[in-house]
């Protein structure tokens, strides 16, 4: 570390380094390197220095990462924004330029010391292992024979699908006799079959005449276009988080004549298709890295920049509602056309908006009803090279209806504001009302160490073990922080702030005069910190007894712009999220929203009342078995009731792992329709849905 004081501009590359050195020992040990022959032993040493002091001098020291990244010691993990100066000053570790004549010296001395501190972290960590080990056991192999779930058999290297047919009720048993409106309340649990749910599809289908149950309503005419997660392994290679699954899109037709129409497709990605070509998982994912047996093919992958080809999350429409795209965490906006739901590829840009970096972590799209302006943020890692740092940056722009309505076409977006950040943390939806946009920034920053950690580990051994939980850092001191954007000038208005809280999904916001004060409320479904997670490997393996289900508390955020305060009202016990509303009162006062709760571990379809605090649920559903996600309201056309439309929602039943496309009536909130997609068709937990009145 003196040594590298005495060079200033390595302090990143040291911190690095180190990252890679821990691994690399940790490697070493599980290998037992310490067990073999003297005469081999001490040469293995002192290759790997060699290899370490190659990394760090010639690779990592290069120019153009030389003068880039600067860490601080003092508060919290932050990349700080404050001037390079050469030195020590107030306790921090500064930048400055690098004088070339102690280059060699500290190059050799780090060479001499990762040599000595290798040997002795190598003794340590073998000692560790050991000691792990003895207290490891191999798990047995679990049944993999679920409902509805279908298999891959490997025979003389080529795959061969077939489908396993249904689990007999003595192998799965989900439900008991008891009703979870009878039982003891927060004791009952269902249960919910993420191994059956989580398994790929593996067909794509075309089918008219879908058997419909029950009557849709003559005005319900159109398509309802979801996006999921539906290819979870390639080979013997499974993705590490549900977020890399390859994107599959579903549509549902409800044509002119009533009848019904069923389509699922492959979004055709770059992605997509060198994971398939290579029978492995090939390129970089948001959390998921390519099977690469080579260390320096891992290096030099390690510095090539993602494709970011793989919208499977969020389904929305641009330019006027006339172009369909698809998009992701971490994916690119991917258009495709809603006939036949063939990939057009990523949409294009006639603008300078990602000169400074890529854009990552986009938040779920916000179409204005009334204008049909297509917004939303995403964060941008630009790197500040007049003063060496990096410079997170919330970008927030949109997209003009009178853009060009011809798909492939180039478009421009319009940028609206950036704003500067310490902590950059994902903002999954934003909310609008006539003149704001609304961002709430939580107090779950990207987690630097972690994610070098997981690069630094997969480097040295090949493995990733990094998901999208341990991209971030849950830090409750920090508070939550609420902007009021201008939507037309980009003014950064007020900056509010409360305590924390994380979140998904804003339900609605809008404006109110209240006496002299003048008031933005947003009403968010709020956790007191960020949901448990599983790891896509343990759920597909059914190893998730113990989870709950769980959903967050409605709280109503009222921003008063007079005095710059943020009080804040509950909605406490309802485990609601998923939440929709009419588009028609979108960005204005609102009384009902639309979502799933989790009912004593089961999700329930359900319609709450924010004036009386009244919860609806599906009541024709058969708990033991049907299990609704993501649902969408369809507004009544011509119509100025709130909750006059229907509810969609597509329903799995576990026990077989068919589906069908549930209708409800939001008014009564009665069951009015069932269309059943064709039997024996795997339908993988997916996400957000859109519905398009009168196309087709």
């Amino acid at each position: 570390t003196l040594f590298f004081l005495g060079d200033p501009g390595r302090l990143f590359q040291l911190h690095f380094a180190m990252s890679l050195y821990e691994m690399m020992a940790t490697r070493l040990a599980q290998r037992r390197l310490l067990r073999v022959p003297k005469r081999y032993r001490w040469t293995t040493f002192g290759s790997v220095a060699v290899l370490l002091l190659f990394l760090a001098s010639s690779t990592l020291h290069r120019i153009g990462l030389d003068n880039t990244f600067a860490s601080s010691s003092v508060g919290l993990r932050t990349l700080p924004r404050r001037p390079v100066v050469v030195g020590l000053q107030s306790g921090s570790l500064v930048l400055g330029t690098p004088d070339p004549t102690t280059h060699v010296g500290a190059t050799l001395a780090l060479a001499a010391a990762v040599g000595v501190g290798f040997l002795g972290h190598l003794v340590s960590s073998a000692f560790a292992l050991r000691a792990t080990k003895l207290s490891r056991r191999a798990v047995t192999d679990r049944s993999d024979g679920l409902a509805g779930q279908q298999r891959v058999q490997r025979e003389s290297g080529n795959e061969r699908r077939i489908a396993v047919a249904a689990t007999q009720v003595d192998e799965v048993q989900l439900v008991t006799d008891v009703s979870p409106d009878d039982g003891p309340s927060g004791t009952y649990q269902v249960g919910i079959d993420f191994q059956g749910w989580l398994q790929s599809c593996r067909e794509e289908l075309d089918v008219s005449n879908l058997r419909v149950e029950g009557s849709l309503p003559p005005w319900l005419r159109g398509s309802l276009i979801h996006a999921g997660p539906a290819k979870f392994e390639f080979g013997d290679d499974e993705f590490v988080d549900w977020v890399d699954g390859q994107a599959m899109l579903y549509r549902v037709q409800i044509l002119p004549d009533g009848s019904c129409t069923y389509r699922n497709r492959w979004l055709d990605t770059w992605n997509h298709r060198s994971h398939r070509e290579a029978g492995k998982i090939a390129v970089r994912e948001t959390c998921s890295r390519p099977t690469i047996s080579n260390f320096f093919a891992r290096l030099q992958a390690m510095f090539s920049p993602p494709n970011n080809e793989n919208g499977n999350l969020h389904i929305s429409q641009v330019c006027g509602n006339t172009r369909c795209i698809s998009m992701s965490v971490g994916s690119s906006m991917l258009e495709f056309r809603l006939a036949d739901l063939s990939t057009l590829g990523k949409m294009p840009f006639a603008d300078e908006l990602t000169e400074g970096g890529p854009l990552i972590f986009h938040a779920e799209p916000h179409v204005d009803p009334v204008t049909g302006e297509w917004f939303t943020c995403a964060i941008q890692l630009k790197v500040d090279l007049d003063n060496f740092r990096m410079k997170p940056e919330y970008v927030v722009y949109s997209v003009e209806p009178t853009e060009s309505q011809q798909p492939g076409a180039e478009v421009k977006r319009r940028l609206i504001t950036r704003i500067e950040t310490e902590y950059p943390s994902p903002v999954h939806t934003i909310g609008l009302t006539p003149q704001f946009i609304v961002m709430i920034q939580i107090p779950y920053p990207l987690n630097w160490d972690g994610m070098m950690k997981a690069e630094g580990k997969w480097l040295m051994t090949g493995q990733y073990e990094g998901n999208l939980n341990d991209y971030n850092t849950w830090q409750p001191e920090r508070p939550t922080i609420i902007h009021l954007i201008d939507r037309v000038t980009g003014e950064h208005t007020e900056v509010f702030e409360t305590d924390p809280f994380f979140f998904f999904h804003i339900i609605n916001s809008f404006e109110a005069t209240e006496g002299s004060s003048k008031v933005v409320n947003v009403d968010v479904v709020c956790y007191n910190e960020p949901p448990v997670g599983f790891p896509l490997q343990q759920a597909r393996s059914g190893d998730v007894d113990d989870w709950r289900g769980g959903g967050g508390e409605v709280k109503r955020l009222r921003l008063d712009r007079s005095t710059g305060k943020c009080t804040m009202t509950g909605w406490p016990d309802n485990c609601f999220d998923e939440p929709k509303i009419n588009p028609k009162v979108d960005g204005v006062q609102h009384r009902y929203s639309y979502g799933v709760i989790d009912d004593h571990g089961m999700l329930r379809v359900t319609k709450q009342d924010h004036e009386t605090h009244e919860v609806l649920k599906w009541k024709e559903q058969d708990v033991s078995r049907e299990l609704p996600w993501q649902p969408v309201f369809v507004p009544e056309p011509y119509s100025t009731q709130e909750d006059a439309g229907v509810i969609l929602s597509f329903v799995r039943d576990q026990p077989t792992g068919d589906t069908f496309c549930l209708v409800i009536n939001a008014e009564t909130f009665e069951e009015m329709a069932r269309i059943h997609f064709p039997k024996g068709h795997h339908l993988p937990l997916h996400g957000h849905g859109a519905w398009m009145q009168g196309q087709f």
